[in-house]
């Protein structure tokens, strides 16, 4: 690194921008010369010092703006900082730095290679195929392939959420460079998952001349070309002599071997990153390249940026001593200088509908609605909230507008079972739901009914002209019955009719157990139908409402710029902030989620401190006004998280800690009894994982490569104290 320059560069910048730096941003920026590890705390002005570090280079270092190359995670993120350096130093520089996503970075890279090659190849993703020749064919895409795929397989069709969950297990096995036999360790609740896969890759390189590519695939392919062909890696080298990454906690592996190969030799690489915000694990990224730095880099320079410019004192302090509790961290100590402004607001309320009572009463004095949000785990989170918003008056913005709800087949179920409740002679809509509910209607009796119909009750048709046994038409005469009280039953009364008396719930819960769903998802929405239904006086006014509010939800993306209050989930709020923050939902089941718990059980740490870090996101989404709500009962009594718990302890340390869940231990704990003796490169074995190697071991935290082909981050503590290992 060279001599640390005079203030007078940073002076300059002061006056041009009105920015001033503090001493860390300065050394980030100053430092010239190999690889840099940026820790950046929430709010600690990340994008600022990427963007000074880059005109530092230009104007001081006299480096070509054209050799230096700036990688994000997303696309708005590039947007930003281009727009950001522009707006700072173009009429300084005249010109710019390479702002890039490392998919576009790969792209590009794949796109070089099959010019010189040529390469012939087709993208089967995204709204319009890009192809290398654009061939005039029937255009393939990606979804249309693993449908077919999917059905072949399993014989059945793939419904939304599988297709969603297949998606998002084919982009983690390509982001992780898992081989076969970790595939085949992976859980998912796709059946036969590695054989699809399987499937999928053979059909995309059918033809070895023309593959078919996903935008996966481009990471993969431009990983391989630049492994491969050194003279084009050499090229790319020569071209950037510079090469900064933001975001790099949510990485994947594959990204990250691109973005190593793309530094060498002189490994001039700047990377952003706050282990504390990781947040995408489930789809690939890898923060164990940001936690072992030093391990890919031995000479690498490691900075903290731990002031935070954002948010109140209270928000500040609460939220470093919660994120504590996670052990596979840097010990980054956040802290600021921002005044005190109001308590953080923790409510555990009698029940669901009270959260959202309390949050319209919160927002009924609000005038400044653009500097309110609302924070969710899950999207169906949004609907009821919408609702509520709705029809207090009250304008919305939806960052992640997600129309699964409307399309979904459980909805549609419902709607069908009030539609033929209201027509009983229909026979279509009997036939869109005659497996859905305890009739015992078979397909040989349904397609007799069809034959016999003559606009008469299709109970009454079933039960007088199609052979069934004794029990079906005592059953049917009972069936019966119930559609006539949905009839005339309020839809909220109509609706617990259709769960309970009909065997609706039941059903869900044998499709659960048969095809792998999650009856968790499926029964939360049920509750959100039943939520929309409670106050309206017919099934009219039910139907009626569900077209509103998807006609509302598909509106409320044009109202981003308005005067409007911001419904997000903790994923889509990373990067923003706020003046109000609610943070909803906080229960076990939700943040955390059952599986959060379950892993945890088995002493696994990954997915539990995830749940911690999306927390603690949401946390630092708020500037001065921060509510934390939980309810205790909704359809069923429910508990509080876990995580509510650890800020009553920390902003009420002298209270009594309420009893102790064995999954989630306090905030400086101690062991409750002695610790596996274990040293790194023993061979242990886990009661569900079997046999492995210990290949990092840092106080509490045994990261342990298994000989299946997976790799886990256990607490020893949890082991120990649940006897989960054992010294092989």
């Amino acid at each position: 690194m060279n001599k640390p320059m005079s203030p007078d560069f940073f002076e300059r910048m002061e006056m041009e921008t009105g920015t001033k730096l503090n001493a860390v941003q300065r050394q980030a920026i100053e430092h010239d010369r190999g690889p840099l590890l940026l820790l950046a705390s929430p709010g600690s002005g990340k994008t600022t010092t990427l963007n000074f570090k880059i005109a530092y280079l230009i104007l001081e270092k006299k480096v070509n703006p054209r050799s230096i190359l700036g990688l994000t995670f997303s696309k708005a993120a590039a947007h930003e900082m281009a727009e950001r350096f522009h707006d700072w130093f173009h009429h300084l520089i005249g010109t710019t730095a390479s702002f890039s996503t490392i998919h576009s970075f790969a792209f590009q890279v794949v796109r070089d290679y099959a010019a010189t090659h040529r390469l012939q190849y087709t993208i089967i993703e995204g709204a319009i195929e890009k192809t290398a020749t654009h061939r005039p064919e029937q255009p393939l895409h990606k979804r249309m392939i693993l449908r077919r795929i999917f059905q072949e397989i399993n014989r059945s069709v793939i419904t939304e959420d599988q297709m969603d969950e297949l998606l998002r297990m084919i982009s983690f096995v390509k982001n992780r460079l898992l081989a076969t036999k970790d595939i085949e360790t992976l859980k998912t609740t796709i059946k036969h998952f590695p054989e699809i896969y399987s499937a999928y890759e053979q059909f995309k390189l059918r033809d070895p001349l023309h593959p078919l590519m996903d935008f996966d695939d481009m990471l993969t392919y431009a990983n391989t070309i630049l492994s491969e062909d050194a003279a084009l890696l050499r090229s790319y080298q020569r071209r950037f002599e510079y090469i900064l990454t933001d975001e790099s906690q949510d990485t994947s592996l594959v990204q990250h071997q691109l973005v190593e190969k793309l530094a060498l030799p002189h490994n001039n690489l700047c990377v952003v990153a706050d282990d504390d915000q990781t947040l995408y694990s489930w789809r690939g990224a890898d923060v164990s390249k940001i936690i072992h730095f030093k391990d890919t880099y031995p000479d690498a320079t490691v900075l903290y940026m731990e002031q935070n410019y954002r948010s109140s004192k209270e928000i500040v302090e609460t939220a470093n001593r919660f994120i504590q509790r996670n052990k596979v961290r840097y010990p980054k100590k956040m802290y600021t200088e921002n005044p005190s402004s109001r308590a953080i607001t923790v409510e555990t309320l009698p029940a669901y509908e009270d959260q959202t009572r309390y949050v319209i009463r919160q927002l009924r004095e609000e005038t400044n609605f653009k500097e309110v949000a609302i924070l969710y785990r899950n999207n169906s989170s949004s609907i009821n909230i919408m609702n509520a918003l709705d029809l207090a008056g009250i304008p919305f913005y939806i960052k992640d507008v997600d129309h699964k709800f409307f399309s979904h087949w459980v909805l549609k179920d419902v709607l069908h079972f009030i539609e033929l409740a209201n027509d009983p002679s229909d026979v279509d809509v009997l036939a869109q739901i005659h497996t859905k509910f305890a009739g015992y209607i078979s397909k040989v009796q349904l397609q007799r009914l069809y034959e016999v119909r003559n606009g008469e009750n299709v109970f009454d048709l079933l039960i007088q002209h199609v052979e069934m046994k004794f029990y079906q038409k005592k059953q049917l005469k009972t069936i019966k019955s119930v559609f006539t009280a949905i009839q005339t039953a309020r839809p909220a009364a109509a609706l617990a009719l259709i769960r309970n008396e009909l065997g609706y719930e039941k059903n869900l819960k044998k499709m659960s157990d048969s095809l792998g769903f999650s009856i968790d998802f499926l029964l939360e929405m049920l509750n959100t139908i039943e939520n929309v239904a409670s106050d309206l006086p017919t099934s009219l006014a039910f139907k009626e409402r569900i077209l509103h509010l998807e006609q509302l939800m598909r509106q409320a993306k044009s109202n981003k710029h308005q005067n409007a209050v911001t419904l997000s989930t903790f994923h889509s709020a990373k990067g923003l902030e706020f003046d109000r923050v609610f943070m909803i939902d906080l229960i076990n089941g939700v943040l955390p989620s059952s599986d959060n718990i379950k892993s945890y059980k088995d002493g696994q740490l990954e997915e539990m401190e995830e749940a911690v870090r999306l927390f603690y996101v949401g946390m630092t989404r708020a500037r001065h006004d921060l509510h934390l709500l939980s309810y205790r009962y909704k359809s069923k009594p429910v508990e509080e998280s876990l995580f509510i718990a650890n800020i009553r302890q920390i902003l009420h340390p002298e209270q009594k800690a309420q009893k102790k869940s064995r999954y989630a231990p306090r905030l400086n704990d101690k062991p409750a009894g002695p610790l596996l003796a274990v040293e790194k490169n023993m061979r242990i074995r886990h009661k569900s994982f079997g046999d492995g190697t210990i290949v990092h071991l840092m106080d509490d935290v045994l990261e342990i490569q298994f000989d299946k082909g997976i790799d886990k981050q256990l607490s020893l503590q949890v082991c120990s104290e649940n006897h989960l290992l054992t010294i092989l």
